[in-house]
C-alpha cells in the first residue's frame, strides 16, 4: 500500500484474524478474498443481527463498498467498532447501525463467557466513510 486512501480494513482483520488463529483452524481462516471488506460477511458462523457481542466481526456497507471492524460495544444508534484504516488509523469509532450487512462470530470451540453485549453511552460523530 503506498497511501492510506486505499482501503485497508479487511488487510488489518486478516492479520488479527492471521494471529488469533494460533492452533491453524481452517474453520477460523479468513475469507479468501480478505481485502475486500464485504467478503467477510461469510467468515465464521452467522449471528443475527441484533445479538453483536464482543469480539464478534462486523460487515458494513458504505458508498463505494463496505467496511469491516471487530465489536467492542454498541450504543442506542450505533456500533463502536475497532478497525484498520477509520480515519487513517486503527482505532474505535461509531458506525450507524443502518448501515449492518452481516454480523459474523468466529467458530470458538467453547465460547469465552465475555462474548457478550457491551452496552456503551454515545459519544462521538457517527463515521459515513471510512475509506
Amino acid at each position: 500500500y503506498r497511501h492510506d486512501a486505499i482501503p485497508w480494513c479487511g488487510l488489518f482483520m486478516a492479520i488479527v484474524a492471521h494471529r488469533a488463529n494460533i492452533e491453524r483452524r481452517p474453520e477460523r481462516n479468513p475469507p479468501r478474498l480478505y481485502l475486500a471488506a464485504l467478503e467477510w460477511a461469510s467468515f465464521g458462523v452467522s449471528v443475527p443481527k441484533g445479538a453483536a457481542a464482543l469480539g464478534d466481526v462486523l460487515v458494513f456497507k458504505r458508498k463505494g463498498g463496505g467496511h469491516v471492524g471487530l465489536y467492542v460495544g454498541n450504543d442506542a444508534s450505533a456500533f463502536h467498532v475497532l478497525g484498520g484504516n477509520q480515519s487513517d488509523r486503527v482505532s474505535i469509532t461509531r458506525l450507524s447501525r443502518n448501515r449492518l450487512v452481516a454480523v459474523r462470530r468466529p467458530a470458538y470451540r467453547a465460547q469465552p463467557a465475555n462474548v457478550r453485549p457491551i452496552p456503551l453511552a454515545a459519544s462521538g460523530s457517527l463515521s459515513v466513510n471510512e475509506a
